[in-house]
């Protein structure tokens, strides 16, 4: 096993392509804690802030994956910006000991949630969200974020609500509902 890859990593997918099978271990959370260094710097001072950092499997290679925010939202030429400086940073600094894609993009409108921090504004969203560990018969829940403590959250599913300590999600993400177009209509009307 090299840098947490184990041999039979690759595995052959659909129409002949190679998928990437990735496994996180301390190695990996050590070489995503060295690019968040690299990266955050030259993020901010673009006006821009780190959402997150993650890496998954991809075509071939692992995929090194930055979200950018903002207050007044991200474009594409301050990701391509990022991409093109982070990519020098990382080949020159030998920061990923294997080959890798970089991508660099915004949150987007379902926004992953990768700190209990980033989830206060979101009061009153619905989240979807998968546990490490089973609650019950289930690790997913969908419901409406209600409150947002120091080491937990509290959701609103199916009219129970539910504490869910942070070190317990594996994965949290918005989940974005589109407006009701007979809604809208009543209010442009009053």
């Amino acid at each position: 096993m090299t840098s947490g890859i184990p041999p039979d990593a690759l595995r052959g997918g659909p129409r002949g392509s190679v998928h990437f099978f990735f496994i996180m271990t301390i190695d990996n959370e050590k070489t995503l804690a060295r690019v968040q260094k690299l990266a955050e710097p030259y993020i901010e001072s673009l006006g821009l802030t780190l959402w997150g950092l993650e890496i998954t499997s991809g075509e071939a290679r692992p995929l090194v994956r930055l979200f950018l925010d903002s207050p007044e939202g991200v474009d594409v030429e301050q990701c391509a910006s990022v991409s093109r400086q982070l990519s020098l940073a990382l080949d020159v600094g030998e920061v990923i000991p294997w080959a890798y894609t970089l991508e660099v993009s915004s949150p987007g409108l379902e926004r992953r949630f990768f700190k209990l921090s980033q989830l206060a504004p979101y009061v009153g969203q619905v989240l979807d969200i998968k546990l490490s560990v089973r609650r019950g018969d289930r690790k997913r829940f969908k419901g409406t974020l209600t409150d947002v403590g120091s080491e937990d959250f509290e959701l609103e599913v199916e009219g129970k609500r539910l504490r869910f300590p942070w070190d317990e999600v594996a994965k949290s993400r918005l989940v974005y509902v589109f407006p009701d177009p007979q809604a809208t209509k009543t209010q442009r009307k009053k």
